[in-house]
């Protein structure tokens, strides 16, 4: 009997034991996929704000203000019919350029965000390297690298239950009657996610993004 006794004990306390190791490794599972998923999220913010920040970048800024060579004022001449001259000064330069990298907008409610920039100084006209696009789908993030969508998460590991960009923009008008209209524009990400074996351990996370190159309107002709 003490012997039988002893056995049941005994076997209530390891029972108990490997309950707790199994509830402590469980939960040590729990916090490392969610603390992998954080990770996950913080690895894709970052290409995510670094885009959205160059929106609208020219590889030759300059340009955009100034072009070279312009010469400091020129003579014109003209004479009537009766043979009276009349002549006039005026500063002729050469016109500055107008940035063909605007594209800075969502579609799909959100879902898809796409922008142009610059990067390379000797590229002046929109292509397949200075177009840039973010999309969610099939629970995943893809970004389109050389014109191709290339998946930037790994739905084996993480799956993007929701995406959403939306931009706000605030006008700055001009004193002047004609000024150029000057739009600061903001990027906000709100991203929600949760690792692929446990839906429970869902994780939200949201950015807001200031676009460095401000959009510039109107003018005077």
């Amino acid at each position: 009997m003490e012997l039988l006794v002893g056995l049941a004990v005994g076997l209530s306390v390891v029972s108990a034991a490997l309950a707790w190791v199994g509830q402590t490794l469980g939960s040590m599972v729990r916090q490392h996929r969610a603390w992998q998923v954080q990770q996950d999220l913080r690895a894709i913010a970052q290409p995510l704000q670094m885009e959205i920040r160059r929106a609208g970048a020219y590889g030759r800024p300059s340009q955009l203000v100034w072009q070279p060579g312009a010469s400091a004022g020129t003579g014109a001449a003209s004479a009537t019919a009766t043979g009276t001259g009349t002549g006039t000064g005026t500063g002729a330069g050469a016109g500055a350029a107008s940035n063909p990298f605007t594209t800075l907008g969502v579609t799909d409610a959100g879902t898809t965000l796409r922008l142009s920039r610059a990067i390379d100084p000797n590229v002046v006209l929109p292509d397949a390297s200075t177009e840039v696009t973010f999309r969610w789908i099939d629970g995943r993030l893809d970004q389109t690298v050389g014109g191709r969508f290339q998946p930037m998460t790994d739905p084996a590991l993480m799956q993007l239950q929701a995406f959403k960009a939306e931009i706000q923009s605030t006008a700055h008008l001009g004193d002047r009657a004609c000024a150029d209209t000057v739009l600061s524009r903001t990027v906000q990400l709100q991203i929600q996610a949760h690792p692929t074996q446990d839906v429970a351990l869902a994780t939200s996370a949201s950015w807001s993004v200031h676009v460095r190159n401000d959009r510039v309107a109107g003018g005077c002709p």
